[in-house]
């Protein structure tokens, strides 16, 4: 039986869990400690390095590269990391991670985008954001969604650090509360924004905890000012018709040594579909890249 260093895990209760999905639907972020052990943190992070060092991985289009004029090329993100190694599988259904995104997307629940960001001081998307396009806009004159309404969630990231940010000065990602139902793009100004007279709000963690995170709420990755690498994974979740989301631009198909004594949840989670995807688009149309990060 294939085995990597990911564990099996258990899930919340009951309680916890409606706890945890309240407190995300009511600020758009939720930290919850001690997922991961330090094991499957250090596995994860140095199958990263050796990924992004790979001449073939990169040439293959898996790595983003950011250009910056005073230094040469660095690789910054590592793009579908669940096509590289099947530890990056087994991390999908990974309780209590899977339990969580059942109760929030039901049984159907489908993996939509998994990266790595892996940056110094060189570079980090710390421009205020929301991931991909306005989901619910409304005009100026009206302030807000109505609280009374949950606004649908179509997909998430749990977000995974797996170095320890513990500290401004090690670039943690920071949200704006509540702002996932200002309806609005974030303010264009360099001071932080403010949504209902809350300010930002830094996620201070350690490697193997998580965040969810909702695509909605105002989001940055404040700058790396420190002399350590800051790695981020990002599992993306979503209902079963977002995996289009993802499965759209994605020219590799599954590679068969990865899928070896595959389980039945873990080929519904990746989704079937995503091993023949010539299928679901005969038209051979290429989404181009989303900007997705922190």
């Amino acid at each position: 039986m294939y085995q990597t260093p990911i564990k099996k895990g258990e899930p919340f209760n009951d309680k916890y869990v409606q706890e945890i999905i309240s407190d995300f639907k009511r600020d758009g972020f939720v930290l919850i400690p001690g997922v991961l052990d330090q094991d499957e943190v250090t596995a994860l992070r140095e199958r990263t390095d050796s990924l992004i060092a790979d001449k073939e991985v990169v040439k293959a289009g898996y790595v983003q590269i950011v250009t910056r004029t005073e230094r040469l090329d660095e690789p910054y993100i590592l793009r579908h990391t669940n096509e590289l190694d099947r530890m990056f599988c087994d991390l999908l259904i990974r309780e209590p991670i899977i339990g969580l995104m059942e109760a929030i997307f039901g049984p159907d629940v489908q993996q939509c985008g998994m990266n790595v960001l892996r940056n110094d001081k060189s570079k980090a998307i710390d421009e205020w954001h929301i991931d991909d396009d306005l989901f619910f806009p409304l005009p100026d004159d009206i302030p807000r969604h109505d609280a009374r309404i949950d606004m649908p969630i179509f997909w998430l990231t749990v977000q995974i650090p797996l170095t320890d940010i513990e500290s401004i000065e090690y670039g943690p990602t920071e949200f704006v509360p509540g702002s996932h139902n200002s309806g609005k793009h974030p303010p264009n100004t360099d001071d932080s924004p403010q949504f209902e007279g809350r300010n930002p709000v830094s996620i201070f963690c350690k490697a193997g905890d998580i965040y969810l995170h909702n695509p909605q709420c105002w989001h940055r990755g404040a700058p790396n000012q420190s002399d350590h690498v800051r790695y981020l994974l990002q599992n993306q979740y979503g209902a079963r018709w977002t995996f289009r989301r993802y499965n759209a631009y994605v020219k590799q198909k599954m590679p068969s040594h990865i899928l070896e004594g595959a389980s039945n949840r873990m080929l519904e989670v990746l989704d079937r579909m995503q091993f023949f995807p010539e299928q679901r688009y005969p038209s051979g149309y290429i989404h181009p890249d989303d900007k997705v990060g922190m």
